[in-house]
C-alpha cells in the first residue's frame, strides 16, 4: 500500500491493483491482464467514516483520471442507508447521494435496477445492472 500525501497533511490509503497479479478470483473481468487499477480504501477505527475525505480525494485525482462511474456505500458503520454515485468526466468529478430503505449492502442491487430503468441508453450501465441483479438479497 502506498500512502499518498495530499493538501492539508492528510494521508490517504491509495494503492494500485494489477488485474493479473491481484485479480485472481474476481468475478468479472476489468480489462487486459496487464492493466493497473487505482484502489481507494477508507477504513476507520471508530464507528463513522467521514466520506467527505473520499470526495475530496476523488476531486483531487479527477484531472489525472480517465472517465469513470462508480458507487460507494457503507457496510457496518451504523448509518448504512445511503449510496453515493460518483462520476468522473473530462477531469471533473460529481457526486449524488441516494437514500435506500434498508442496509445499503442489501439495497444496492435494487437501487441499480431502479437507476437502470431510467438509463436504458447507457449500455455499460446496463451490463453493470445485470451483474448486480445476480447479487440481490432475498
Amino acid at each position: 500500500m502506498v500512502a499518498t500525501e495530499v493538501p492539508r497533511q492528510k494521508t490517504w490509503p491509495v494503492h494500485l491493483l494489477n488485474q493479473k497479479v491481484h485479480g485472481r478470483g474476481w468475478e468479472f473481468d476489468l480489462g487486459p491482464p496487464e492493466a493497473d487499477y487505482l484502489c481507494l480504501e477508507q477504513l476507520s477505527d471508530i464507528c463513522y467514516i467521514d466520506i467527505r475525505n473520499l470526495h475530496q480525494l476523488i476531486d483531487l485525482l479527477a484531472p489525472a483520471m480517465e472517465d469513470a462511474h462508480f458507487f460507494v456505500y457503507s457496510m457496518g458503520d451504523g448509518l448504512d442507508q445511503w449510496v453515493d454515485e460518483a462520476r468522473i468526466h473530462d477531469g471533473r468529478s460529481s457526486f449524488v447521494r441516494w437514500a435506500v430503505a434498508g442496509d445499503a449492502w442489501a439495497e444496492f442491487p435494487v437501487l441499480c435496477a431502479e437507476l437502470g430503468d431510467s438509463r436504458a441508453v447507457d449500455e455499460t450501465f446496463g451490463r453493470f445492472v445485470a451483474l448486480m441483479s445476480d447479487r440481490r438479497v432475498i
